[in-house]
């Protein structure tokens, strides 16, 4: 079992990406605020991890032009095709669907291959949320004062993706392991759901997927296909609210990106800091962290970028990563962020073959 991990910052230096919403506790209630969460006694904004995951999905149909699984309304729950032969985002995303019908409720789950934290600030926010005050004028009559947060901040992220997971599917009744159904099981009243496993079986059929009673597996090159344009995507990642008025652009400004065997992400940790309303880079975390799962690190290479224009006192710093790293017999790739995830994506092809 092998991951490609990774640690993103984003430079957000005047945003609302993902809004909480009107405040219902004020009397006038005109004030929009910024997610937060609270740690160690200080507010810190954050972007949800499904906003980044949404971000990230529209971006591969955009750029990768994935064919994103439809979505299906059913009272109060939304749901996916759950077709990870058809569709690439079903297979690299995860999915739960219940088919029900009078008693009968069969469901397909599948864990997701990419996992991701949020997209957190790095500054709490009393040193970067300000409150713009602004009034709407553009009716007759008097203009109506509103007032929305925003943050001067750098977002910090993390993710992991399984690459034995991608295109790799689970027949077994466990909780997020039985990714499709076996046609025995569904019952003659569930016409539409027999039609749709038909369909999955046959288009896994043209595209030679080997099936098996418990698993099935998509051929190298599709699985390649899926895990390097997943990286890849993260060079061109755009999305969050309040574009019109606090344009952002979400690119990762700063990367770590590393493949270590089993489940961990070592890059989780405090390698970036706030110290005295400053963002600091702590090479000796980073070294440390690697070295502490030299092991399971797997090749021996880090791939870091770093954009010139950001955070330049950090270059003499990422020099002493590189030499002690280097020292232990572990490469290291310090280029801009587009390269490194460019030539990341290549590590993540030849783990397929």
């Amino acid at each position: 079992m092998r991951f490609a991990v990774g640690m993103v910052l984003i430079d957000a230096p005047h945003s609302a990406l993902n809004m909480l919403g009107i405040d219902e506790s004020l009397p006038d209630r005109n004030v929009t605020r910024v997610k937060k969460f609270r740690k160690g006694g200080k507010s810190y904004p954050y972007v949800s991890p499904q906003a980044w995951r949404y971000w990230w999905r529209r971006t591969l149909a955009e750029q990768f032009k994935w064919e994103l699984s439809p979505l299906f309304r059913e009272q109060k729950q939304v749901f996916t095709a759950a077709n990870p032969i058809g569709y690439p985002d079903d297979d690299v995303f995860g999915y739960m669907r219940a088919f029900k019908k009078g008693n009968i409720n069969i469901t397909v789950t599948r864990v997701s291959p990419l996992k991701n934290t949020p997209l957190i600030s790095l500054l709490p926010d009393r040193s970067s949320v300000t409150v713009d005050e602004g009034y709407a004028s553009r009716h007759e009559g008097d203009p109506v004062p509103y007032s929305q947060e925003f943050y001067s901040t750098v977002l910090k992220g993390a993710f992991s993706l399984d690459l034995d997971a991608v295109g790799r599917f689970t027949i077994i009744d466990k909780a997020g392991f039985k990714n499709l159904l076996r046609e025995e099981e569904i019952p003659k009243s569930l016409k539409e759901v027999k039609s749709e496993y038909e369909k999955i079986v046959s288009e896994a059929k043209r595209l030679s997927v080997q099936m098996s009673e418990k698993e099935w597996l998509m051929p190298s090159e599709i699985r390649k296909k899926r895990a390097s344009e997943t990286i890849k995507a993260l060079r061109y990642i755009f999305g969050g609210a309040k574009q019109t008025q606090y344009l952002t652009d979400v690119t990762p400004k700063f990367v770590v990106l590393a493949m270590f065997d089993g489940g961990i992400n070592p890059l989780i940790g405090n390698i970036v800091y706030e110290d005295k309303g400053g963002i600091k880079f702590d090479a000796e975390a980073l070294v440390s962290r690697i070295l502490e799962f030299k092991e399971l690190l797997n090749p021996k290479k880090v791939f870091i970028g770093k954009d010139k224009g950001f955070m330049k006192e950090w270059e003499e710093e990422l020099k002493k990563v590189k030499e002690a790293l280097e020292k232990e017999e572990i490469e290291v790739e310090i280029t801009t962020v587009g390269d490194a995830i460019e030539k990341f994506a290549k590590e993540v092809e030849s783990y397929y073959g």
